[in-house]
């Protein structure tokens, strides 16, 4: 497979008409890991190829000779593979950067099959967020009260695409978990127990009323790590403080009732 992706990756340098040092130049890598690329001897890494497909408009299906997964080293010691999906990111603003794809509420359950389509991808609408570059982004609309406090129901979190996830999930960090095991929602607190006890521990900050999750890691097909939050349920510290005051007035009330 390093071979063919090799070769094409090499074809696509000379079908621009650049050399070695012009083509490494262009996707940040030194020319020496280029030259080992294109002779089969080094497989360029999941970022160097979204890269390369981003400037010079060349689908990954195509620089990885029609294979649409890339299989990752199998850390299980499983016969069952693991496989990376490259998110189709296939709609650019004006100056050709990449918009962020908002997945709605209402079309959770198309994505969960339509994730890698691009014809569902370029439905979707698409945005500009300042400060979100240098990386692939999707927005998600937050389910449900799961989440609560911490992202209120209809809120919107941005996320940015985890390649290996596998080993890149951090613990107690928030991700959106494409997975149609995941309940009540997309975005979970995680535990990465994956190489432990081959599952992912999925919490709700809402553990009163939603239970934690143990997900098979087969059943998920993207992974994307919140960056942003955008809240429209703005809450007033005055009830926080009220709600403070209200306890520092009862705890003195019991002191004093203990004290006579």
């Amino acid at each position: 497979m390093s071979n063919e992706i090799g070769l094409r990756i090499k074809e696509l340098r000379k079908q621009n008409s650049l050399t070695q040092m012009e083509f490494s130049s262009k996707i940040q890598i030194d020319n020496s890991q280029l030259s080992k690329i294109e002779q089969g001897k080094l497989l360029p890494t999941l970022s160097q190829l979204m890269e390369m497909s981003s400037i010079f408009k060349k689908s990954l299906d195509w620089l990885v000779g029609n294979e649409t997964k890339i299989e990752l080293p199998n850390v299980l010691g499983e016969s069952n593979s693991n496989y990376l999906f490259q998110p189709n990111v296939i709609t650019v603003d004006s100056h050709n950067n990449d918009n962020i794809v908002l997945v709605p509420q209402k079309l959770k359950a198309g994505y969960l099959t339509g994730f890698n389509n691009p014809t569902f991808i370029q439905k979707l609408p698409a945005y500009r967020m300042p400060g979100l570059n240098n990386g692939t982004f999707r927005m998600f609309e937050v389910e449900g009260n799961s989440m609560f406090p911490t992202l209120p129901n209809k809120s919107y979190v941005v996320g940015e695409f985890v390649e290996d996830w596998l080993s890149g999930i951090k613990d107690n960090q928030l991700y959106a978990i494409i997975s149609n095991e995941i309940e009540d929602g997309l975005v979970k607190r995680c535990l990465n127990r994956i190489d432990k006890y081959n599952n992912l521990i999925c919490k709700s900050d809402n553990r009163r009323n939603y239970p934690t999750q143990n997900i098979d890691p087969d059943s998920i097909k993207e992974v994307w790590e919140v960056k942003l939050h955008l809240n429209f349920q703005l809450p007033d510290p005055a009830d926080i403080y009220d709600r403070v005051s209200d306890l520092e007035a009862e705890m003195q009330q019991m002191k004093k009732t203990l004290n006579k």
